[in-house]
């Protein structure tokens, strides 16, 4: 059978595979609260054993969600391993939502045409479901070129223990893989392919002050703002610890940070130069709502600096009265949440010794690290039989690929180019938008491109990886 004729098995079925997405995505599944996880866990396990699979939940520890896993034999010569979440952020202030975040509601915008409002249906649920019906789609024909392992994780939004314990537990037989997949709708608002070979990493932390008997302040609870003549204020200790990590430009200004950036090298500039001069600022601006980006720059310099740059962010800032009116007191504690997006070669353990290394070398010894969990960066090359066949993919839908050699995002890939050793790789048909806000939405028509894309990914991955073997 050929992968146009597998695509029509997409088209004659699709009424049936977007009938079963919405059954899944109506399923609330928030990592941060756990809403729906174990429910969404079984959906997903339901639908693994659809595909004949012996599908099972394993749990990193016990506060931890299910991370969904199976193993699909076809009998081929090469196996993979698919990645999916199938967890996602909280829906917000209800109120923002023109319609329910877990309704799956289908309503025409312009101009998209048929959208699909539901929260998760771009980051990530709605591609998981497309890739498990179109896995089923080769299956039921009999064209499924790879034996497959499913590592379908429920906690990625909030950096879970599941996917990294079970990897490692299972690092012998996982690591005799040839490859990885990981897809998501994948154009642009111009309806370009972006395929990225490289995620940052994310080292995320909470920095905080409290009153202590060594720089004063507060030590039993709130006390009143009158005192603030001669009682240090906590929120003030943490304000100005923060503002030593980055120059007047927001820039990282931690000591010793920037000493373990490795430079992008040649294939990273040649892929740069490639892309940037269709790169349209000013559109980028307006899809991210900002008026201004930090630096200026030529297109090229913009885009290294963009992926290949570490950045130093407050998500969060709390401590004392926020309420409406006022409120005059001095709070007994401040914390902020801060990220770095880490680039190669920087490590974890690395970045966060020198943030408080750097913080005690200015006197601000009493300032606290709580940390979580975190991702390396990855990176594959465009040289890999998977990156190569992503581009190819791409071309055999009439669509050239803009292939960065990083993306600004990230995700737990280092586990399978640096934990197993084996390359990574995926792209997708289909537009989305708003992940993470209010109105959350996928083009349905880019939803059933996806499912055709996958298919088309898998066998030309196959059909590549077994000619150079010849």
């Amino acid at each position: 059978m050929s992968l146009r004729e597998l695509h029509k098995e997409i088209d004659r079925n699709w009424d049936r595979h977007l009938a079963e997405t919405r059954k899944l995505l109506r399923i609330p599944s928030v990592s941060m609260t756990g809403e729906g996880i174990e429910e969404s866990a079984e959906a997903v396990a339901g639908m693994l054993s659809k595909l004949g699979i012996d599908a099972r939940l394993y749990r990193g520890s016990k506060k931890s969600h299910p991370l969904v896993t199976g193993y699909l034999d076809v009998g081929s010569e090469r196996t993979g391993i698919l990645y999916g979440m199938y967890d996602v952020m909280p829906a917000g202030d209800l109120d923002e939502w023109d319609h329910p975040p877990f309704g799956a509601t289908i309503v025409r915008k312009k101009p998209y045409g048929k959208i699909l409002v539901n929260r998760g249906v771009y980051n990530s649920k709605g591609a998981l479901a497309g890739m498990l019906l179109a896995v089923k789609t080769m299956l039921d024909k009999d064209e499924m070129p790879l034996n497959l392992h499913f590592v379908i994780e429920g906690e990625e939004e909030r950096g879970g223990h599941s996917l990294p314990r079970y990897v490692k537990k299972n690092r012998k037989r996982l690591s005799e893989a040839d490859v990885a997949f990981g897809f998501d709708y994948s154009e642009n608002t111009e309806g370009v392919p972006v395929i990225s070979l490289g995620l940052k990493g994310v080292v995320y932390f909470d920095l905080v002050a409290e009153g202590n008997p060594d720089t004063g302040g507060p030590m039993s609870g709130e006390v009143h703002s009158g005192e603030a003549s001669w009682v240090h204020n906590p929120a003030w200790r943490l304000v100005q610890a923060l503002s030593t990590l980055v120059d007047e430009d927001q820039a990282p200004a931690v000591d010793g940070m920037l000493d373990d950036v490795r430079p992008p090298d040649e294939d990273d500039r040649e892929l740069i130069r490639k892309v940037a001069p269709a790169f349209d600022a000013k559109a980028f601006l307006k899809d991210l709502g900002v008026a201004k980006f930090k630096g200026e720059g030529t297109n090229e310099e913009m885009i290294t600096q963009y992926l290949f740059g570490p950045s130093i962010n407050i998500c969060g800032l709390s401590s004392g009265y926020s309420g409406e009116g006022t409120k005059t007191v001095m709070p007994p504690k401040a914390m902020a949440k801060v990220d770095i997006r880490t680039v190669p070669d920087m490590t974890t353990e690395g970045t966060r010794d020198k943030v408080m290394a750097h913080l005690r070398r200015r006197g601000f010894t009493d300032i606290k690290m709580r940390t979580y969990d975190d991702y390396p960066w990855s990176k594959v090359s465009p040289r890999e039989t998977i990156s190569e066949a992503c581009v190819e993919a791409m071309r055999y839908h009439g669509k050239e690929p803009e292939v960065l050699p990083m993306m600004a995002g990230s995700a737990p890939f280092y586990l399978f180019d640096q934990v197993l050793g084996i390359p990574w790789g995926g792209v997708g048909l289909g537009f989305g938008a708003r992940a993470h806000a209010p109105n959350e939405f996928a083009v349905v028509k880019g939803m059933r491109e996806f499912e055709k894309s996958v298919i088309t990914v898998v066998w030309k991955y196959f059909d590549m990886a077994s000619a150079k073997k010849a």
